[in-house]
């Protein structure tokens, strides 16, 4: 392996601010795309599908059944509705593929990141090669599984249940009509985010903003062209999606094999030779990531199916002004999340590099800032709600008759995000270093041991009280429940780490083997390591 490169040079020595900026900004980006690309799709099929579903026979049929009534022409601010509602019901599918996409793309990302600090040229080109093959192979198992959960002829059982006992065929339709092409191109979704992840660690961010920002036009012109257009409808928004997901895959092939210094070129050798201790890794490493990204889609899950059945709110054409109100609010939910993940993930591929490299005092100096960042970012979000809240609720065909009243309800629901921070610190902190299982443990909370109950006794005190209010209360008080647990957890982790924050120096030896330049890391002994921390301490 060659002597250090520019973007290893500003993993290991460059100023703390601006390696996080360097590093940080594309996953930002990245991250902020893909939790826009369901605002993208749901803007324009409103805008663009609305009309054409509006006089589709198949659901004039179905409103006519539904409705008891004779029309020829569905209309369109109901339409609309059941476009707002039906989406949200399909975001839960792309949101539920997209943590598996993420398991096995930050999975492999984070094992590249820690043997790109070694300096393992050969592990690192056996890495990309396994998490190749094992990302199509488990997009498609995946997406078969799902597949089963939401097809009509299996009663669209992941859809139907988020209905509350309230069936609506032509929402049921629509989000199955949506849904059924990112099924089939699943392999596109979980090949694009690996390609992006790996890139991203090995530090190519010009090229990762490039891609992000090429996709995303594709996005858009693509869906409009295919519903304006070709009329496909549903369909249109979806297939915007999957072309953009082909030319973030495309160009992830360019990048890495068109470059020779490329750590991320992988052989037909890597590709077949598969070893299921790389699975086990990928996985391991990938698992906090998934409760991370499953977390959101259980929360929304459960969320849209309790809101139907909370006291005292208006339903008309089997949709609960409640049920519409969530779907309002989840795709900001997921746009704000999205971008705090994306700076988590920037810090998290410069600690893992630097804990490969045994850099730890700055892993320490990389966390503190983030850590800034992620506070800075949710105290933003909850200014910004309460400013243009209810403009963000009307973008999705919320009626506009209830905005005064429910915009503070959906300010309730954000309540405590700020302390949403210390779920992040924590996953940055633990996955970098490579302690998966704290890592998840602590993600966990926010997901499931907290969020649950906390759903529960709201959906118990609105339902004893006849009041739905309190529901959106108590599901704004996650995030500080989950706080009350995290920071005894990082201050322990600081108490047990913060006389070991020494970075070990380099001391690279460059040799010739077999015609080829080798450089090779050798590792200070403990004595030398000992005169490091007396000189700190002095």
């Amino acid at each position: 392996m060659n002597l250090l490169t520019e973007r290893e040079k500003k993993l290991r020595y460059g100023k703390p601010w601006l390696t996080i900026l360097y590093f940080c900004i594309p996953t930002v980006l990245i991250m902020f795309i893909q939790g826009f690309y369901n605002i993208i799709d749901k803007t324009l099929a409103l805008q663009f599908a609305a009309g054409d579903l509006s006089s589709d026979p198949f659901y004039v049929a179905l409103y006519n059944q539904m409705k008891s009534t004779t029309v020829d022409i569905i209309p369109l601010k109901e339409m609309k509705i059941f476009i707002n509602v039906a989406t949200q019901y399909a975001t839960q599918t792309y949101n539920l593929l997209f943590a598996f996409a993420v398991m096995a793309g930050m999975g492999c990302a984070m094992n590249f990141s820690i043997a790109f600090g070694q300096r393992n040229e050969k592990k690192m080109h056996e890495i990309t090669g396994n998490g190749f093959s094992f990302t199509i192979i488990f997009s498609i198992f995946i997406s078969f599984m799902i597949f089963c959960l939401i097809f009509p002829g299996f009663n669209s059982v992941f859809i139907r249940s988020q209905m509350g006992g309230i069936y609506n065929p032509i929402t049921n339709y629509l989000a199955w009509d949506y849904s059924f092409l990112m099924l089939l191109a699943a392999p596109l979704m979980f090949l694009s985010y690996y390609f992006v992840s790996l890139l991203r660690s090995e530090g190519r961010m010009g090229w990762i903003v490039l891609i992000m920002v090429t996709s995303v036009l594709i996005n858009s012109g693509a869906a409009i062209f295919f519903m304006k257009v070709c009329h496909l409808k549903m369909q249109g928004a979806m297939l915007g999606t999957v072309f953009s997901w082909l030319v973030q895959v495309i160009w992830g092939f360019i990048i890495v094999f068109r470059f020779r210094t490329s750590y991320t070129r992988f052989s037909w050798s890597n590709l077949i030779h598969l070893k299921f201790e790389n699975i086990w890794l990928f996985l391991k490493a990938g698992l906090p990531n998934f409760i991370a990204g499953v977390s959101f889609v259980v929360v929304s899950f459960l969320s849209t199916s309790l809101v139907v059945n909370l006291p005292n709110q208006k339903i008309d054409n089997n949709v609960s002004i409640l049920q519409e109100l969530m779907s309002s609010i989840s795709p900001w939910m997921g746009l704000i999340f999205s971008a705090a993940t994306g700076i988590s993930q920037g810090a998290r591929a410069v600690i893992a590099y630097n804990f490969g490299a045994k850099k730890y005092n700055r892993i320490w100096q990389i966390l503190k800032r983030s850590s800034i960042l992620f506070f800075v970012w949710f105290i933003f979000v909850l200014i910004m709600l309460a400013s243009v809240g209810d403009k963000m609720m009307l973008m999705f065909a919320f009626p506009e008759e209830y905005v005064q009243q429910y915009r503070w309800w959906l300010l309730l629901s954000f309540a405590s995000y700020p302390f949403a921070s210390f779920t992040l610190i924590c996953f940055t902190l633990y996955q970098g270093i490579n302690k998966s299982l704290l890592a998840s443990f602590t993600n966990s909370l926010r997901a499931f041991t907290i969020a649950l109950p906390m759903i529960g006794l709201g959906y118990l005190v609105a339902t004893l009280t006849g009041n739905s209010i309190f529901y959106f209360l108590f599901f704004g008080l996650i995030d500080f429940v989950s706080s009350l647990i995290l920071i005894p957890i990082l201050i322990q982790s600081w108490i047990k780490y913060k006389d070991k924050l020494i970075d070990v120096p380099d001391n690279f030896k460059i040799h010739k083997e077999h015609g080829e330049t080798v450089t090779e890391k050798k590792e200070p002994s403990k004595k030398s390591t000992v005169k490091l921390k007396a000189k700190k301490h002095s």
